[in-house]
């Protein structure tokens, strides 16, 4: 386990009053409102951490049962909860209360040290499939690095999958690239990369 850094230890003290800060309550995306909000997991209430699994499920399931990974949702559900973890959620606004307004896209988070860089690894950025083409993963790739930024991080790290060709695309376009500590960055003799892992890790420099 890498040793933990000031910053890093400090960051993860971080209420979600505290994370906040960086975020923005509402946005204005595509005539289509949405507020944000920054949630610890013992913020989570059991509704809200069934519709953050419902959306992973949605856009993840068949993509875990062909990997590596495998399907193990105690296990998933365990990392995505961690006591650590911390929850950027957006919801769409339907009435001036919010009454109803159930969750569209999250990305869950931790400030942890790798490589000895002190980052912000994002575990998961998840949007249903019925609040995508807003540009509501753009969003929150935004403002995770400001997140990152107000706590002191030099990047934003985070895994993906080959096979989830839309997200390695997504995230190309907002600025990610294979890590050095990814399994494939480094080439073999014949400057050919490695293809063993059926995942990259990828990573977003923070100014």
């Amino acid at each position: 386990m890498p040793r933990s850094s000031a910053a890093v230890r400090r960051a993860k003290k971080a209420t979600a009053s505290d994370l906040a800060v960086s975020v923005p309550p509402a946005r204005m995306i595509c005539d289509k409102n949405f507020s944000l909000s920054v949630k610890t997991t013992t913020d989570i209430h059991g509704d809200e951490q069934t519709h953050i699994w419902h959306i992973f499920e949605e856009s993840m399931h068949a993509l875990y049962r062909a990997s590596s990974f495998g399907w193990n949702p105690q296990k998933k559900k365990t990392e995505m909860f961690h006591p650590l973890s911390r929850f950027l959620i957006a919801r769409e606004i339907t009435d001036p209360t919010h009454t109803g307004s159930h969750i569209i896209a999250y990305a869950i988070f931790r400030f942890e040290r790798e490589e000895r860089q002190d980052v912000l690894y994002c575990y998961e950025l998840q949007v249903s499939t019925r609040a995508r083409r807003f540009g509501l993963g753009k969003l929150l790739v935004h403002i995770l690095s400001d997140i990152g930024v107000q706590w002191g991080m030099t990047r934003v790290m985070l895994t993906a999958l080959k096979a989830n060709h839309a997200a390695l695309s997504f995230y190309k376009s907002t600025g990610f690239t294979i890590d050095e500590s990814s399994p494939d960055f480094s080439k073999d003799s014949e400057g050919e990369t490695r293809d063993e892992c059926d995942y990259s890790i990828l990573s977003r420099c923070l100014p």
